[in-house]
């Protein structure tokens, strides 16, 4: 008898507590769903385009979502005097400029994108920046430890570094961001007993920045100025190309990317602040409280490139302890032991 009680009691527990149990529908297909304008415009036009998307739904361990389409009927720059810039389609959420565009330092410019479901996003009217040119890139000699491994053994070493700087001159007319990209191509030596070893590589370096290298003129405005744009190993023998472009920023654009940087390098430990929504620069017409992810952007882009010599950096700073990485020994070509590299040589390289 006292068995059965338990079991009854037991019962009616299950039954009393999946009750009081509310039951919830998740809307998977349509939770966090936001749309997106990505909205570039300056002098080049490889990087002036708007793109426009929607969120996808999150899903876990999917490194690539597909972000949703939207059905567009019109995109265009309007100009204060009511002139338009037309953009068109060019593949999936991607509009370009319909004709060549020629971006005029001073002009005000907005952005107006127009659904198929009658909503319209514009954006804050926007005044294109200056175009501002690299003079040079000079360089300086640095020491630092480096952690060095060897078979299983790891111990730290002091190794000497170029900090490499783009020179440039602030116009002085009103705040500005810098933003610039900086890739290379290093030069590297393998030895050989082959009278015909290809033993010279040549092999990519994408980005000698990490993250993204933005700086605002608040402190030089007006001024000549150096603006690192990374660092390269003096312990090999070859050369060095730099390349650089510089993008000059409206004070807009400057400050969301400085906040979209600041979350990209967030550690993700507990005592980092909570990720936050960055508010950009486009309202909905007539619901100017809804969530717009993206921003439309102004810039004036030059390009700089300088083929450095690491044996004349070393030669002008001989008070640093250089330490050379030893020569690798390969049958017949450099790419035997560098693997990523090539012994086609770069044009810039060539006498």
């Amino acid at each position: 008898m006292k068995k059965l009680f338990q079991i009854l009691f037991l019962f009616g527990s299950t039954i009393g507590i999946s009750s009081c149990v509310d039951e919830i529908n998740l809307a998977l297909e349509e939770s966090n769903q936001a749309i997106v304008i990505d909205a570039w415009m300056g002098n080049t036009p490889e990087d002036t385009y708007v793109k426009v998307y929607r969120t996808s739904p999150y899903v876990s361990g999917s490194l690539n979502p597909a972000f949703l389409p939207v059905q567009v009927n019109a995109v265009f720059v309007e100009k204060t005097n009511g002139e338009e810039i037309n953009f068109s389609l060019s593949e999936s959420n991607d509009f370009r400029p319909s004709e060549p565009f020629e971006p005029q330092e001073g002009e005000t410019y907005k952005l107006v994108v127009k659904t198929s479901e009658g909503e319209i996003f514009e954006s804050a009217w926007e005044t294109m920046p200056p175009k501002v040119e690299i003079e040079d890139i000079v360089t300086k000699a640095l020491e630092r430890q480096v952690m060095i491994t060897t078979g299983q053994t790891q111990f730290f070493q002091v190794r000497t570094f170029a900090d490499v700087q783009a020179q440039i001159s602030d116009p002085g007319v009103g705040e500005l961001g810098y933003m610039i990209e900086t890739s290379g191509i290093t030069e590297l030596f393998t030895s050989s007993s082959n009278d015909n070893c290809a033993c010279a590589c040549y092999e990519n370096d994408p980005n000698i920045f990490a993250g993204m290298n933005l700086t605002p003129n608040s402190s030089f405005r007006g001024n000549n100025f150096g603006l690192s744009v990374g660092e390269i190993p003096l312990s090999y023998l070859g050369r060095y190309l730099v390349s650089s472009k510089l993008k000059v920023l409206t004070k807009s654009s400057f400050e969301y990317l400085s906040q979209v940087d600041r979350q990209q390098r967030s550690s993700g430990s507990i005592f980092d602040p909570a990720p936050f929504r960055i508010k950009g620069n486009i309202k909905k017409r007539g619901d100017e409280n809804q969530l717009v992810l993206g921003g439309f952007f102004l810039y004036q882009e030059s390009a700089f490139e300088k083929l450095l010599y690491r044996t004349q950096i070393r030669s002008e700073s001989l008070n640093l302890n250089h330490t050379l990485e030893s020569i690798p020994v390969v049958e017949i070509r450099c790419d035997e032991f560098y693997t990523n590299a090539t012994p086609v040589v770069p044009p810039s390289f060539k006498p």
